[in-house]
């Protein structure tokens, strides 16, 4: 480049430095040497710091930041303009995150502020860090909780999703203990699932529907005609498909895992699994029985997201003054007959027990402020009864908003129209739905669209705070 002819840059290639983004007045261009482009020693295909100004004209930069001294993916920033001969002498490195030191040559250590929760375990890495969550924790530093009930109990599965091998049939095969009945705290003479005498190979099974992230069991045993039977050890198999099995192993790499079951007919069992399992079939195995093979069982996990934690409906943590509606039934005008929003939760009791709006028209909602905008994953439904009347909402809208003023109303992926999801078919059992899409939202609605005798709502939220 010492050979090169020193030309002053014309208005055109003044323009074209600034549309490069530098800034340069024309007093301290002489930090730039320009060459014609003539002049081979300092063409742009032949040095890597030259690029064309016009036709006529090549500039090569000097400076501190060419090449760039910051390492890890550094930005180098000039912070004088000093004069040292024909280069800035002054310059400074910003660092991505996870890096430090003059020119972002130090990994930092994220493990040292201990950003892992609940037990998790921390391993550095480069640029960043990773938590091993123990089960039934998950999330960047273990922060979400992913063991809530699935629905055996509360009836959010359904019947047609529980099968078995076979099922024992009671006096003259009037009492079918069927897998369906295998609910945690069933209740009544024939409450539970046990299989057939001749069932060498048992086994019963549930399909969620969808894949799931699976992470324990409790169960639970049942008395038959006064005698205690329940399963004192088991295995827990899975599958994506239904077709193709897989015994859970845990940490073990050969051995299946071995469970162990229940002591009595009546105490519940919990059994986690760690690492959680992935799954949409789930299969419980026994291998060890006491009198027969009975079982009540009720499953724990989350959506695959992990973001399906109850937001505090049934447990109150969301108080009364955050539950409000369109309107609200009272009965005589007693306070004790009024079927407030505030006790819209799920599996409340009480001669009044969930809410019921005034009118039976679709301009009704019940409305939750959650405080903050949390991320919303789904909602869990249950009707109720008034003096013996079965009420309940068959199916709804839901409308969000951030503000309370401005109202978003979820939209059906395929149709972009209101998405109307299918609520209940009676006053007790639980509808889960499980959003396509969660969303970012402080403020809820449920809208009825459709309802049995009366607009009737006990209701759960799903959702996390990530």
């Amino acid at each position: 480049m010492d050979g090169g002819v020193r030309l002053w840059v014309s208005d055109l290639s003044l323009i074209f430095l600034r549309l490069l983004g530098f800034t340069d007045s024309p007093e301290t261009l002489e930090n730039w040497t320009f060459f014609s482009v003539t002049e081979k020693s300092c063409l742009p295909h032949t040095h890597p710091d030259c690029f064309p100004l016009t036709v006529m004209t090549v500039a090569c930069v000097a400076g501190p930041c060419v090449p760039n001294p910051c390492e890890n993916g550094g930005v180098c920033d000039v912070i004088s303009l000093q004069r040292r001969g024909d280069v800035f002498s002054e310059y400074t490195c910003k660092c991505p995150a996870g890096f430090q030191g003059v020119h972002c040559q130090t990994n930092v250590n994220e493990c040292s502020s201990g950003p892992c929760r609940n037990g998790g375990m921390c391993l550095d890495l480069e640029g960043d860090y990773t938590c091993n969550c123990p089960s039934p924790y998950l999330g960047k530093s273990c922060h979400l909780k992913c063991d809530s009930v699935l629905g055996m109990e509360g009836g959010s599965i359904e019947d047609t999703q529980i099968t078995a091998s076979s099922a024992h049939l009671g006096f003259l095969g009037l009492k079918r203990w069927r897998p369906e009945l295998a609910r945690l705290n069933n209740q009544g003479m024939v409450n539970a699932w046990s299989k057939a005498t001749f069932d060498q190979q048992p086994w019963i099974q549930v399909d969620l529907l969808r894949k799931m992230r699976l992470t324990g069991i409790v169960t639970q045993g049942a008395s038959c005609v006064g005698t205690p039977e329940f399963i004192k050890m088991f295995k827990i198999a899975y599958s994506l498909n239904g077709v193709k099995f897989t015994i859970f192993k845990g940490s073990s790499k050969s051995k299946d895992k071995l469970f162990t079951g229940n002591w009595d007919n009546n105490h519940q069992k919990k059994n986690l699994f760690d690492p959680p399992i992935l799954a949409q079939y789930i299969r419980l195995l026994p291998v060890i029985c006491q009198q027969a093979c009975t079982l009540r069982m009720e499953l724990l996990g989350c959506e695959l997201n992990g973001c399906s934690e109850t937001l505090g409906m049934k447990s109150r943590m969301i108080k009364d003054e955050q539950v409000t509606a369109s309107s609200t039934d009272s009965l005589w005008g007693m306070d004790c007959f009024t079927w407030r929003p505030s006790l819209a939760r799920l599996d409340n009791n009480g001669k009044t027990n969930a809410w019921t709006s005034r009118f039976s028209n679709r301009d009704q909602w019940l409305q939750v402020d959650l405080l903050t905008p949390k991320k919303i994953s789904g909602i869990i439904t249950q009707g109720a009864k008034d003096f013996g009347k079965v009420q309940y909402v068959q199916s709804f809208k839901i409308a969000h908003s951030l503000d309370g003023k401005s109202w978003n109303v979820y939209k059906d992926n395929s149709t972009n129209t209101d998405q109307i999801f299918e609520g209940n078919y009676d006053n007790s059992s639980h509808k889960r739905n499980v959003f396509e899409r969660s969303f970012y939202a402080r403020f809820l609605r449920v809208l009825p669209w459709t309802w049995h005798k009366r607009i009737t709502l006990r209701m759960e939220l799903l959702g996390c705070n990530e």
